[in-house]
């Protein structure tokens, strides 16, 4: 090819024909030039389908790890909730002078004791290390945002915290005090059941512990649902792409 051309400027030359040598050379430039513009085209093609292959890699991987949480919180939330009950349950004797049973055993051994999620995490940090911008569609890349820095995080951060700080500062001393501790299992029972009815501390903590788990609770199921919605949106996301 580049000898046809290099016979037809010299051809032109010889027949001094330059105004047509001249027209024929801004010809050929101009089909270098396109034919560069042609394959930094492809090029950029390229690395878009690249990078937009690997960000549906990276939802995918994203939807798996938010499945695992959704799991979690839901194994957390049942929980808390059997603990909640049998809080609940030690509220109900006392205020209502029933006389102790052993399925109050359970409760107050459980006094100390919640449950907290293990979130993955894995994909969300590969995300900010490659650029949330790897996401193409904006709302969703803002929704992925917002579950992890604003519902996933405070939950561990606000919740998860306050009931340490509250179990380490106020319901460990509580138990020392009032409740002995089986050696051999889970179970603990008061030291004078009679007496918590009119234990003004205890019953305050009871309270309080009662109120703290039902926060946490409300919590977990408002990020359960945020994690549930935003599984939802990446679904859509990876529908539309297999489509297009």
């Amino acid at each position: 090819m580049l000898r046809f051309f290099r016979q037809i400027r010299q051809r032109l030359i010889t027949d001094n024909k330059f105004s047509k040598y001249l027209l024929y050379a801004v010809g050929e430039i101009l089909l270098v030039v396109i034919g560069i513009l042609i394959a930094f085209q492809v090029d950029n093609w390229n690395e878009q389908r690249k990078i937009r292959l690997e960000g549906i890699s990276l939802l995918e991987d994203l939807k798996s790890d938010l499945e695992f949480s959704r799991t979690e919180l839901e194994y957390t939330i049942n929980t808390n909730q059997q603990y909640l009950d049998g809080y609940r349950r030690i509220h109900y004797y006392l205020e209502n002078d029933l006389a102790y049973n052993t399925e109050l055993d359970s409760a107050f051994g459980n006094l100390d004791v919640w449950s907290i999620p293990l979130f993955s995490t894995t994909t969300y940090e590969t995300l900010k290390t490659k650029g949330i911008d790897i996401i193409a569609n904006d709302s969703l890349k803002q929704q992925i945002i917002e579950v992890h820095n604003f519902n996933i995080q405070s939950l561990l951060d606000d919740t998860g915290l306050w009931e340490w700080s509250f179990s380490q500062n106020t319901t460990q001393r509580i138990m020392v005090g009032n409740v002995r501790r089986s050696i051999d299992s889970d179970i603990a029972r008061p030291n004078d059941f009679e007496r918590l009815r009119t234990n003004e501390e205890f019953m305050n903590f009871l309270s309080i512990l009662i109120n703290i788990r039902e926060d946490h609770i409300d919590y977990a199921k408002m990020t359960h649902s945020a994690i549930k919605d935003l599984i939802d949106h990446i679904e859509e996301e990876l529908q539309t792409n297999k489509l297009e």
